[in-house]
């Protein structure tokens, strides 16, 4: 069975070019523009991956870690955003995330981190 990751990203070709990269790379990908959406998909099925932006239009990243972190704390996420400041920022750490890449993102290096967390 495919491992499933969840795009939250605002960005549509952004989405999209992750979507197509992993799906490459045989994984099953879903995508969110939101935190509506991120919350909808993680209600109705497993993933193994999220891939979440901090700026998403509906309500911040951080608050909707603080969210998925009650419902499914174990579920692994990979932090991407523009801002490398929020890199030593406690609240993220402090939400257990798995890994933090900056945009622009080098695709390789996010296959890399993901077949690491999640094989």
């Amino acid at each position: 069975m495919k491992k499933k990751i969840l795009i939250a990203e605002d960005e549509e070709v952004l989405r999209e070019v992750f979507k197509d990269e992993l799906t490459e790379e045989g994984y099953d990908v879903l995508e969110a523009r939101d935190a509506k959406g991120t919350l909808d998909h993680l209600s109705k099925q497993k993933v193994n991956l999220l891939i979440l932006d901090i700026k998403l239009p509906d309500m911040s990243g951080l608050k909707l870690l603080e969210k998925i972190r009650k419902d499914y704390p174990a579920l692994p996420i990979i932090i991407c955003t523009a801002y490398d400041t929020f890199k030593t920022d406690y609240e993220i750490w402090a939400g257990h995330i798995a890994d933090y890449i900056v945009k622009p993102v080098d695709l390789e290096v996010l296959k890399e981190k993901i077949g690491r967390i999640i094989g």
